[in-house]
């Protein structure tokens, strides 16, 4: 895990360094064999495994150290969901494979239109400047509502609020004001899953690095092999790779 996730304020927490370590080294050992078969579908099923896995721990956190106030995430809110969103290449091939299972060839059509459209109005943004221009993400329902719910990134997953009344204050002005309190621990098991699935597809020589979940879907749907190539290491999704990401890694090395 990075410098920068060692470094976060756990403290008084059971959920200390070590721990969250341990728990995307076990990650790490559950899900290395489904990549190693070397196929869409056991990538797919890794990636489904890790959100399981992720939301089972997420449930433990906050049973094992309650919030003092209750989550406020709700369905149909979508404050947050004009953030950059940071996915693997698995996670990335899921959602890709459940849009093409539950969309008519329009639907399709349709929501690969608003997805490019977003793509290219969110391109190269850092995570302030993403939250600013207020892009919804394309993949909201009528209502507001995550149409992938089932299938969500593990980041989405973790993410949390316990105050909605302070979300809507941060993006308002993400510049100025700060992002709204959240139960930490819940969101940093989520992150350590998140670790140890980057962790089994890096031992496979796969790329794990993180990807810009907008860029990346695009590129899933505009071409049907890239799980396969991604599989064969050929850097189909080199072009959703995080710049702000890739430059703080940098920063730290």
């Amino acid at each position: 895990m990075s410098k920068r996730r060692r470094s976060l304020p756990l403290a008084p927490t059971r959920y200390t360094p070590a721990v969250l370590e341990g728990i995307a080294d076990g990650e790490r050992a559950a899900l290395a064999p489904s990549l190693a078969a070397r196929t869409e579908a056991c990538a797919v099923a890794a990636a489904g495994a890790a959100l399981a896995r992720a939301e089972a721990l997420e449930r433990a956190a906050l049973t094992a150290e309650p919030p003092d106030r209750p989550i406020a995430c709700r369905a149909g809110c979508s404050t947050c969901c004009v953030s950059k969103v940071l996915v693997l290449a698995p996670e990335v091939l899921r959602i890709a494979a459940h849009l093409r299972a539950s969309r008519s060839e329009a639907e399709l059509a349709a929501l690969l239109d608003r997805i490019r459209a977003a793509d290219a109005a969110t391109r190269g943004l850092s995570r302030l400047e993403r939250a600013g221009a207020r892009v919804p993400c394309p993949l909201l329902d009528e209502r507001g509502a995550c149409s992938i719910h089932a299938v969500r990134p593990i980041v989405c997953a973790g993410w949390n609020s316990l105050d909605a009344a302070a979300c809507e204050r941060h993006f308002a002005a993400p510049d100025a004001v700060p992002t709204a309190p959240m139960h930490r621990p819940s969101y940093e098991v989520a992150n350590a899953v998140l670790a140890g699935l980057g962790w089994a597809a890096k031992e496979r020589g796969l790329d794990a690095a993180p990807l810009e979940l907008i860029a990346a879907l695009r590129i899933a749907l505009e071409r049907p092999n890239a799980g396969a190539r991604w599989l064969a290491r050929l850097p189909v999704f080199a072009a959703a790779r995080d710049a702000e990401w890739q430059e703080a890694r940098r920063r730290e090395a």
